[in-house]
């Protein structure tokens, strides 16, 4: 939360919960653990704990609070509108905590030190390097290393991946059926963990923008989205990021979009900043607005993952299913439980290791029991998670960044 909280308004959202338990299925902590402490409705019981204040917060309490994704698929099951401040709250109760030491965690396998700069590209760029020896490292670093996000850096690479699940490239080009789209500008938000770890995803994304009538623009001394100084317990150096943006953002004539592409970044630029009259768009809302270029048959099984911050955070659903379906004879496959979270949550699932790894095997068997040739999502955090998951599970199963998949039907053959 950027401002301090109005207890009095918190309470009064507290008694909007009946406690009706239709959150229970959709919490994936709940899901891996059965523990109705580390549910949505155990931890609005404690919230009249937290509210209290009084002699000071229970350490069960925060710990709950603590291990809560923050996925807030809870807020969109929840029949009586209980919104996510509430939990907001508590998490920033618990990191107030680990940052007073008053708050045990589970040890993350990565040094606080280095949890604390993964909003830094060139950090990012380092540890996609090391990857490859991951094999060497201790158990817990070797998961970690197995996890970051990634794609084929080569157009070739991509359209090899690709032309090898489909067997050939053949077939009528297919017009997309939309309306033609006069020529938008566009701001396009790097973000960290795309800048660092999947820049030829960003450059194919840019590609398409532009192809489909688009001018983009990348302002300079843009810096990470602020998500994950508050996910690291922050507050000051997230401030400091938002400032950076804004003054990068506001440089020259405002674009009437700014166009992010990882879901964590659009929850916290939608809901943290303001643009003025620039409207920020995820890159599958954007895309799903524009002319695209003809697009090419991909007779592939796709399963889409939605992204939590996606899917709750920005209430975006029907772009990223409709760009799927414009695509012909692509089968759009979604899994069972899909509402629950993967187990990223940011930097969560390094600092609750075990927990995470849980959470990520159970959607990585969903998303393999749909019989799917490719997995596709639209967050770093979420293709890395599912991908270290897979990997545990010995499992061949390619996930790629949605607007890759797009791309390829759309401007793959150009190459």
């Amino acid at each position: 939360m950027s401002r301090a909280p109005d207890i009095h308004a918190l309470r009064e959202l507290l008694r909007s919960c009946v406690e009706c338990g239709l959150c229970l299925p959709t919490c994936a902590t709940w899901a891996a653990t059965g523990n109705e402490v580390l549910s949505p409705r155990g931890r609005l019981v404690l919230m009249h704990e937290l509210l209290a204040g009084d002699p000071g917060p229970d350490a069960g309490a925060l710990e709950s609070f603590d291990r809560c994704l923050g996925c807030r698929a809870c807020e969109t099951a929840c029949p009586s509108g209980v919104p996510f401040s509430l939990f907001e709250y508590g998490k920033d109760l618990a990191a107030r905590a680990r940052r007073e030491g008053t708050l045990t965690v589970t040890r993350s396998p990565a040094p606080g030190w280095l949890l604390r700069r993964l909003d830094r590209p060139v950090v990012l760029r380092g540890l996609k390097a090391l990857a490859p020896l991951a094999a060497l490292a201790p158990r817990p670093l070797a998961r970690m290393a197995r996890s970051l996000p990634a794609a084929p850096e080569r157009d070739r690479d991509l359209l090899a991946l690709l032309d090898g699940l489909t067997g050939s490239r053949t077939g009528d080009v297919q017009p997309a059926a939309k309306a033609g789209s006069a020529a938008i500008g566009i701001d396009f938000f790097a973000g960290c963990a795309n800048a660092g770890l999947l820049p030829a995803s960003s450059r194919r994304l840019i590609d398409l923008l532009q192809r489909s009538g688009c001018t983009v623009r990348i302002p300079a001394g843009q810096a990470c989205c602020g998500a994950l100084a508050a996910h690291t317990g922050r507050p000051g150096d997230r401030a400091r990021r938002h400032g950076q943006n804004r003054r990068a953002f506001g440089q020259g004539e405002t674009a009437r979009w700014i166009v992010v592409e990882a879901a964590g970044c659009g929850v916290e630029l939608k809901e943290q900043y303001d643009f003025g009259p620039g409207e920020v768009l995820d890159a599958t809302e954007a895309l799903a607005r524009l002319t695209l270029p003809p697009l090419r048959p991909v007779p592939l099984r796709v399963a889409y993952h939605a992204a939590c911050h996606l899917e709750h955070g920005q209430k975006v659903t029907d772009p990223p299913r409709a760009l799927l379906r414009a695509i012909a004879d692509l089968e759009l496959v979604e899994p069972e439980e899909a509402a629950l979270c993967c187990g990223s949550g940011g930097v969560w699932s390094l600092e609750h290791p075990d927990l995470a790894a849980e959470i990520g095997r159970r959607k990585a068997r969903a998303l393999l029991e749909t019989g799917a040739q490719l997995i596709v999502t639209t967050n770093p955090g979420c293709l890395g998670q599912i991908k270290g998951a897979l990997a545990e599970l010995g499992a061949d199963l390619p996930i790629l960044p949605l607007t890759d998949l797009v791309w390829y039907a759309g401007l793959g053959p150009d190459l």
